[in-house]
């Protein structure tokens, strides 16, 4: 089975969780292809980067450059309008094959890691 090739938009206390237990399945399973960090001193930045992850500071461009090789976007931004812009943007583009995650997904798979930590769900309008 090929693996299920992914990018995460922001790297907070949310994006860097998913990206570390994505990194622990094996790129044999989950394959991150770009993470979007749009504060580049942010600490957990210098670990992607390290790790040989491509790191963009604008998600667009990271979409433009992989495009359908993404199969599905994790946005952990929690920002409506960023959800938003991303649903034009692979219209605009074309892309019909790449997933934007519902963040009602993000919340499943959050409690599916086995965190203690609650997940806060802080969103007046989760961009749906």
């Amino acid at each position: 089975m090929k693996p299920v090739r992914v990018m995460i938009i922001g790297l907070g206390r949310v994006g860097s969780r998913f990206y570390e237990k994505f990194r622990a399945l094996g790129d044999d399973r989950v394959k991150i292809l770009a993470v979007s960090e749009i504060n580049l001193q942010h600490p957990y930045l210098s670990k992607v980067v390290q790790d040989g992850v491509p790191a963009f500071r604008n998600y667009r461009d990271a979409l433009s450059h992989w495009g359908t090789e993404i199969d599905i976007v994790l946005d952990t931004t929690n920002i409506p309008a960023v959800k938003n812009d991303l649903r034009h943007f692979l219209e605009e583009s074309g892309n019909h094959h790449t997933v934007l995650l519902p963040l009602v997904v993000s919340y499943l798979l959050w409690h599916m890691t086995g965190s203690n930590d609650e997940l806060v769900q802080d969103h007046i309008d989760p961009g749906y």
